[in-house]
């Protein structure tokens, strides 16, 4: 977080009131910037700078919060540090592979944490889909559902705008989050989870016409009423 608010400041700053866009053209991806540019550094250093307005600054901080924050206790510094820099990057390497087909691609402006944040929630929504979150802060949901929302919105943005061109990043983000974590577990342990959930709600279906009936008192005995 205090990496992205720097970068952040500091490209806006640097650029609106001294006029060095370069320093945030060194920060921001474009996909014919690595090829055939070179400039391979820009595959990481776009997640630290945010949107163009306060408000997606601050939302897109508080975001990293909530999801750094519950996958740092989860698996650590370390690991946490190595999902995000390997989701960032490998999500970036989606508009990259398309732009020799796209000069549109190739010239788009890339830059934000969405994509890092999407392959956490696919993580999350993965590795413990019951867990409870809040949509927006407001809205409980269960992880496997703030999953799917997720990937909604991104059809949503897409329709809205007629165009699947700036989301390219966030889609690769689906993506990593869907390697790495399939990595991590393996496909027959993922199997066996989803095998384990499946029987699980079969038996919540089949059980919700029963009802318990409490025992009876021990300051009486009713030999006509059973515990069922």
């Amino acid at each position: 977080m205090i990496a992205t608010g720097v970068a952040t400041l500091l490209c806006v700053v640097l650029a609106n009131y001294f006029g060095l866009r370069q320093v945030l053209d060194a920060f921001v991806y474009r996909p014919q910037d690595v090829v055939p540019g070179l400039k391979i550094w820009k595959l990481l250093t776009y997640l630290f700078v945010l949107g163009g307005d306060p408000i997606g600054f601050l939302f897109g901080l508080l975001v990293l919060y909530f999801f750094g924050g519950w996958f740092e206790r989860a698996w650590g510094s370390r690991r946490f540090l190595r999902f995000f820099l390997i989701s960032g990057a490998g999500a970036a390497l989606l508009p990259l592979l398309v732009s020799p087909f796209s000069p549109t691609v190739a010239s788009t402006v890339y830059f934000g944490n969405w994509a890092v944040l999407e392959a956490l929630t696919v993580a999350m929504g993965m590795l413990q889909p019951e867990t409870q979150v809040y949509l927006y802060f407001v809205l409980p949901v269960t992880a496997r559902q703030l999953m799917y929302v997720s990937w909604g919105l991104i059809g949503l943005f897409i329709v809205f705008n007629a165009s699947i061109v700036p989301y390219l990043t966030a889609i690769g983000g689906v993506g990593m989050g869907l390697l790495l974590t399939l990595g991590s577990q393996g496909p027959r342990r993922l199997w066996i989870r989803f095998q384990a959930g499946r029987i699980e709600r079969q038996l919540k279906r089949r059980a919700r016409h029963l009802t318990v009936v409490p025992p009876p008192s021990r300051d009486r005995e009713d030999k006509k009423n059973y515990l069922h």
